[in-house]
C-alpha cells in the first residue's frame, strides 16, 4: 500500500508478454500490462519507494523496493505507461486482446482464449 497512483482516462486492452524476461519479473508464464497516456496518470504516494533495474540491452523493470510488487512505468517514449493489470484495485473494464513474444513461451505455458497471437512484439495500435 505504500505505491499508490490514479489513472483518469483511457486504458488499452490487457496485453500479456510470455518472453523470458518477463516470466522472470512477474514469476509466471507472462507479464500482463496494459497502457495509458502519461498525462492520464498520476502518483498519489510512494514515487520515492520504485526502484527501476535496466539491463545492459537497456530493458527495465520497476517494482517497490519495500515489498518488491510490479509498478507501473514510463515508456521509452515517454507518452505511455505500461501498468501491471495485477497492480489495480479496480476492474479495469478492459481484456487480454493480445499476447506478444508467444515464440518465446515457456513450454509449460498454455495459452487460451481468441486473443491476437504475435510471435514477437505486436504494433501499437491502440490509442489511449
Amino acid at each position: 500500500g505504500g505505491v499508490r497512483f490514479e489513472i483518469e482516462g483511457k486504458v488499452s486492452p490487457i496485453g500479456q508478454c510470455h518472453c523470458s524476461l518477463c516470466r522472470k519479473v512477474s514469476g509466471t508464464a507472462s507479464n500482463a500490462v496494459l497502457l495509458t497516456a502519461s498525462r492520464s496518470f498520476r502518483w498519489a504516494a510512494g514515487e520515492d519507494l520504485i526502484q527501476v533495474f535496466t539491463k545492459v540491452t537497456n530493458w527495465t523493470t520497476s517494482f517497490c523496493r519495500v515489498c518488491g510488487c510490479p509498478v507501473p512505468e514510463l515508456r521509452a517514449d515517454g507518452k505511455l505507461l505500461a501498468v501491471p493489470a495485477g497492480s489495480l484495485d479496480d476492474e479495469p473494464g478492459s481484456r487480454v486482446e493480445q499476447h506478444i513474444y508467444v515464440g518465446s513461451k515457456a513450454a509449460w505455458d498454455e495459452i487460451s482464449g481468441d486473443a491476437r497471437r504475435y510471435q514477437e512484439g505486436a504494433p501499437l495500435y491502440v490509442k489511449v
